[in-house]
């Protein structure tokens, strides 16, 4: 049971650890925010149409407004490519062999279908594999050889995707199912998670070592990916089984893994729902323990972790951007979204945070690394 128990810690006035450095705007709602793995280069998309790419100083609108709204954006692994879908039931595709200061956008690939909107896409983490949703199917197109790898038909509406980190296995929610194929083995699934209600959204953590998933009933089940060849058996021992979370006070809008060491003995898991985030976290031998941060005053839409350390970004639809000290104790709060924040995306290497709001702002703040108290360390959580 998840125990809504506050953190007893208040904020603390602590020197700046993140200050803005730019701030753009787009006419709409910002629905996606994406870095580029290599470089310093932002792709930001609206609930307009609109898909924008910044560098540095520099801006470039790939797409103009058009009334359709884009979802979801992506780098593939190794930067060359950006793609976009939404509302108009395509993926727009960008190849990323461009310079910024010719002003001038690169061709389009465009992949159409049906008409059905995409809300999901994601590149293999490891080659320019794009997997993305088209209703009850899953489409895998691979962007060297420039055709369709394969089509994964699904009984029930695909909630979400996700490949695993280490790029041999996808993992697809449909319904009160997690299908998990084996690459390249395409003709059937591995194994197939069933869960006590459907499945919202999925959430590899960084290693590896665990598949969480939001479901629909506000609970959030827990796969340990070594105990995966359990979840089909008949009977099993109890420790064996999927971990479920319930008590969860509304919808869970986004899950998030701490990306530190020793994550796969003793992971992190943060969970937005309501105006809170609920922080669960395996403590040897003890099991799972939770507490709550709770500081927001209305829903929390997106929250993150910063790359390698402890320090938690949530954003809200209050107006404010929290950064939590060990996913703690709250050390800034950040504005600048008159009606309140919608999404939010770490630089790959911790630099900088951008933030996207709902009257169509775009701020990216720069991050100081040197933060005392940013990194994993096991006192923080009480695990000397």
């Amino acid at each position: 049971m998840f125990t809504l128990t506050p953190s007893p810690l208040s904020m603390p006035l602590l020197k700046p650890l993140a200050e803005l450095s730019h701030h753009h705007q787009l006419s709409d709602y910002i629905t996606a925010i994406a870095w580029s793995p290599v470089g310093n280069t932002l792709a930001v998309t609206s609930g307009a149409g609109e898909v924008l790419l910044l560098h540095n100083d520099s801006d470039l609108l790939l797409q103009d407004a058009n009334g359709l709204s884009i979802d979801d954006i992506a780098f593939s692994a190794d930067g060359q490519w950006l793609a976009a879908g939404g509302q108009a039931g395509q993926i727009n595709l960008w190849p990323m062999t461009i310079e910024m200061a010719t002003e001038k956008a690169p061709a389009t690939k465009t992949l159409t279908g049906d008409s059905a909107w995409i809300d999901r896409l994601q590149w293999h983490p490891h080659h320019n594999l794009l997997a993305f949703n088209r209703g009850k199917t899953v489409q895998i197109w691979d962007a060297d050889r420039a055709e369709m790898l394969t089509t994964l038909e699904l009984a029930a509406q695909v909630q979400d995707i996700g490949w695993s980190p280490d790029g041999q296995h996808l993992a697809v929610a449909a319904n009160t199912l997690v299908h998990i194929w084996r690459i390249p083995q395409w003709d059937h699934p591995l194994h197939q998670w069933e869960l006590m209600a459907p499945a919202m959204s999925l959430s590899w953590s960084p290693e590896g070592a665990y598949l969480a998933t939001a479901n629909q009933d506000l609970s959030v089940s827990i796969l340990t990916w070594a105990k995966v060849s359990f979840i089909n058996q008949a009977s099993t021992a109890e420790d064996d089984l999927p971990t479920l979370i319930r008590g969860f006070p509304g919808k869970i809008r986004q899950l998030a893994w701490a990306d530190v060491p020793d994550a796969d003995r003793s992971p992190i898991l943060a969970a937005a729902t309501r105006e809170l985030v609920a922080m669960s976290m395996l403590v040897p031998d003890e099991g799972w323990q939770s507490w709550i941060l709770d500081s927001h005053t209305a829903n929390v839409l997106d929250i993150a972790f910063q790359p390698q350390t402890g320090l938690l970004a949530s954003l809200s639809e209050d107006g404010w951007v929290i950064l939590w000290k060990a996913a703690i104790e709250a050390a800034q709060m950040l504005d600048g979204a008159m009606d309140g924040f919608s999404c939010l995306a770490w630089h790959p290497t911790g630099q900088c945070l951008a933030a996207g709001g709902q009257r169509g702002e775009v701020l990216v703040w720069s991050v100081d690394l040197g933060y005392e108290g940013l990194g994993y360390e096991n006192d923080e959580w009480g695990l000397d």
